[in-house]
């Protein structure tokens, strides 16, 4: 509802609507219950599409002191441990996530992405607390979306995006394409990227998203 909100603000009547991980659930549900506002869907990553496996838990077993950990940490929002620990929250991110200094290391040679990163996460939770709720364990979703990805409009194009290195499972774009067989579905994989592929390859996920933004004008 609040995308549907800004959409109305800002005056769109329709929009190319692209996420990532959860962002890519968010925008696929917001298709879902406003077709005639979406030119076309990017899903770069996406979250929250298949179902958790029954032998989840045995094909990948999780640690006792894991679940024991989950337990109790379960009334909590995920980043509410960033946000008790105060002043030193950003010296935590700093100590658990080098890998964002070593990224952006092009563009900063500071902690400018650290501090970013810190001072989105201890702001008041609002995605936070929405992904806690959506969630089931251990992080599949509650409401897998290719359950319901077969009742979007037929006429939305959807490009699935992924990083050739991602450790995101890959198939959720072929199985769109298997319950949408009358439909516009693409899967597209960067090479050279993880998730965040628009910051491990920028320039060919901003050429290919480009292409999209072409194709449809």
């Amino acid at each position: 509802e609040s995308i549907e909100e800004w959409r109305k603000e800002v005056g769109l009547e329709k929009m190319i609507l692209l996420g990532h991980n959860l962002g890519g659930f968010l925008a696929a549900a917001y298709s879902l219950k406003y077709p005639s506002r979406v030119k076309h869907l990017i899903l770069v990553e996406p979250w929250g599409f298949p179902e958790r496996p029954d032998n989840a838990e045995h094909e990948r077993p999780i640690p006792i002191w894991i679940k024991a950990l989950g337990a109790i940490l379960s009334p909590f929002n995920p980043l509410a441990g960033l946000r008790i620990a105060g002043p030193f929250g950003l010296s935590l991110v700093q100590r658990l996530r080098p890998d964002f200094k070593r990224k952006y290391s092009s563009m900063f040679d500071d902690n400018t992405v650290a501090e970013y990163i810190y001072h989105c996460n201890v702001q008041s939770p609002s995605g936070e607390t929405a992904f806690k709720n959506m969630t089931i364990p251990y992080g599949w979703a509650k409401r897998p979306m290719l359950q319901r990805i077969s009742q979007m409009d037929r006429d939305i194009p959807i490009t699935v995006v992924y990083g050739a290195r991602s450790c995101i499972d890959g198939n959720s774009g072929s199985t769109i394409q298997s319950l949408r067989p009358n439909s516009y579905v693409k899967t597209i994989a960067i090479l050279g990227a993880g998730h965040y592929v628009y910051a491990d390859q920028p320039e060919d996920f901003n050429e290919k998203v480009k292409d999209i933004c072409d194709s449809v004008d």
